[in-house]
């Protein structure tokens, strides 16, 4: 994206009033609010991560520990005749792991929708920033204003050897003289504004690549948990078949 600075003398003071509204629009993209934003993003991400890890391993010792109950104590109740009372025991344990293991399952997916919606923000940012950021003319404003000064040099010490692509007479330069000068301000500023903002979308994609760092820690948590569900629904099908076979072998009494 090229800055449209016109080279007339009428032109220049509209090019320098673009170049000021992009300075404007390059210090609100990444302001010090955001930083401190993102800085709060990280410890509510590690801080969500901690608690969900604690809350897995409280769900797995819950549940390792239902696993070992049903299956040491199924015999020795059915052997006993209180396997009715043991099946009652094992839902209410159900019944209270239940509601933790959907929560679980959402709290996982909730954090990593967070840590995508912060990489989305991020994003956001450094869309506005790579049209600054990635402008081809750069180089050919260096070469640009490198014509321009040798010509102001050439008028201000009276030489007549200046660069003929300047296309006018030496003699003749101080009736765009300012203009030249506005010229360079404007050249130089879209300059600095290009390296300014080519240096934010670099930090913004060391931020966003941290975050995306984060993603398979939380793809881990997700994988811990699937061996959970899975010994969860074995012990509720197992204790859904015991409580059928006793149905049918030993009806309840009213």
């Amino acid at each position: 994206m090229d800055t449209p600075v016109i080279e007339a003398d009428d032109g220049a003071s509209g090019g320098l009033s673009y170049v000021l509204r992009e300075e404007a629009q390059l210090a609100q993209v990444w302001t010090a609010q955001n930083r401190t934003e993102y800085g709060q993003s990280l410890r509510e991400i590690a801080d969500r991560f901690q608690a969900t890890r604690q809350h897995l391993d409280s769900v797995r010792a819950q549940i390792d520990t239902l696993w070992e109950r049903f299956t040491i104590l199924t015999l020795e109740r059915i052997l006993s005749g209180q396997l009715r009372e043991f099946l009652d025991e094992i839902d209410g344990d159900m019944q209270n792991i239940r509601p933790q293991l959907t929560d679980m399952d959402c709290v996982i997916d909730r954090l990593r929708a967070y840590i995508q919606e912060r990489r989305g923000w991020l994003g956001g940012k450094t869309a506005i920033l790579e049209p600054l950021a990635h402008r081809t003319s750069t180089q050919n404003y260096l070469a640009l204003m490198m014509g321009r000064v040798e010509g102001l040099e050439a008028y201000l010490l009276g030489r007549k050897d200046g660069p003929p692509e300047t296309g006018e007479s030496h003699h003749r330069r101080h009736t765009t003289l300012p203009n030249d000068l506005l010229y360079l301000r404007v050249r130089l500023l879209t300059t600095r504004i290009a390296i300014t903002a080519s240096n934010r979308c670099k930090q913004l994609s060391d931020l966003d690549a941290e975050l995306a760092a984060l993603l398979p820690d939380v793809e881990r948590l997700k994988t811990e948990f699937a061996p959970l569900i899975t010994r969860f629904e074995a012990v509720s099908e197992l204790s859904r078949y015991w409580s059928a076979y006793l149905d049918i072998t030993v009806p309840k009494h009213d």
